[in-house]
């Protein structure tokens, strides 16, 4: 009898505790009411104010689409890491979100070299990798659910070759750094440009006096330089040595130096620097975005074509996920199929076969502290 009562105790205390796992869910949403996103972007380090400010943008698209209704009934969790522009780091925090956190997409990373690391293993995992950022030409051929939103650097590499073709500037210098961004524009620029190429030298990361390598790179007497940095850091300093070394040359820069903020505060360091940008639509979904952003932030996004590939991928990758559910593999084939002129704050996007975004870029001058589509 005794026993009997124990087991109607226990099937009692089973009954509330069931009643009351109920009712958290229903409260709280429960797991099985949010859908976890892996977040790999560098919020340490020198390109922190980068991946800081998509970290904003990408809460700011959550925070819609979440008041709207989230996606599948379901609120989106954006589960960050810190990839610290670094490989080896963004490889970790990937395993992390695929062991640890389960999560079945990535958005990221930022620096090229973070999203090669992750590709490794989100590949292996069947996991789907979507940058918002990274422009190295090696990300082309890193796996079948890899895409991103933001064109490779061989677009950018091409323009300014060809401009510099056109523009008579037939001997050329270039100083990049040593990661997997600025080697990518290296050799993506190198196969471009048609003229001589005088000064072809590298730098590593951390450092600061650059002075040598200017030395020898102004006693090959180029016409143009183009400075492949992984962030503004280190690419600013390089600008302002070859202004104290005298040379009078026309000077290329990669877009992880169109920080507007930046150039604004350093006009005279920037003056007719020449880069290449995405020009974004004046009015529709960027214009909404940049005033959303205003509102919540209390400013405009540094980077604004960056910007606005962060809020479009995580657009695109819950559309993908609303129509076709949240099998990877079927996410990748809807950005394959059926992302035809998909009308972005980027602009009117497409992939390509290989899930490179499919924008025009611009060449663009530092006049006065403020980028002016160049002429061409």
């Amino acid at each position: 009898m005794a026993e009997n009562k124990q087991n109607g105790l226990l099937w009692a205390i089973g009954g509330v505790l069931i009643i009351l796992g109920v009712i958290y869910f229903s409260v709280t949403g429960g797991s099985t009411n949010t859908l976890k996103i892996g977040v790999i972007f560098p919020l340490t380090g020198d390109a922190a104010s980068v991946g800081t400010m998509f970290q904003k943008v990408s809460d700011l698209a959550v925070s819609e689409i979440n008041a709207s209704g989230g996606v599948g009934g379901k609120q989106i969790e954006l589960v960050y890491e810190d990839g610290k522009c670094d490989g080896a780091t963004a490889s970790t925090a990937t395993q992390k979100l695929v062991n640890v956190d389960g999560v079945k997409f990535i958005l990221g990373g930022i620096c090229s070299g973070e999203t090669l690391a992750a590709a490794e293993i989100t590949q292996q995992a069947r996991v789907l990798l979507l940058s918002p950022a990274s422009t190295s030409p090696d990300i082309t051929n890193s796996g079948d659910l890899v895409f991103r939103t933001y064109p490779s650097d061989d677009y950018e590499a091409k323009l300014v070759a060809a401009y510099a073709q056109e523009n008579g500037l037939g001997r050329a210098a270039i100083i990049s750094e040593n990661t997997d961004f600025g080697q990518g524009l290296r050799e993506a620029f190198v196969a471009s440009y048609e003229g001589d190429l005088v000064f072809n030298e590298s730098y590593n990361t951390g450092e600061t006096d650059f002075r040598t390598l200017i030395t020898k790179m102004r006693a090959a007497n180029p016409q143009m330089v183009y400075v492949a940095a992984q962030t503004n850091i280190s690419g600013e300093l390089i600008l302002k040595q070859i202004q104290e070394s005298g040379m009078n040359v026309g000077i290329f820069a990669v877009s992880s130096m169109l920080d507007r903020s930046a150039i604004a505060a350093n006009a005279s360091l920037y003056e007719e620097v020449i880069m290449a940008e995405v020009q974004l639509p004046t009015e529709g979904k960027a214009a909404d975005m940049f005033a959303a952003y205003q509102e919540l932030y209390g400013n405009t996004p540094e980077f604004s074509a960056y910007s606005a590939s962060g809020y479009d991928s995580v657009y695109l990758l819950v559309e993908a996920i609303e129509a076709v559910g949240e099998d990877p593999e079927a996410v990748a084939g809807y950005f394959s199929y059926q992302v035809v002129d998909w009308p972005g704050a980027i602009g009117t996007f497409n992939f390509d076969e290989n899930g490179d975004a499919e924008v025009e870029l611009t060449l663009v001058q530092v006049i006065g502290g403020e980028l002016v589509p160049l002429a061409q």
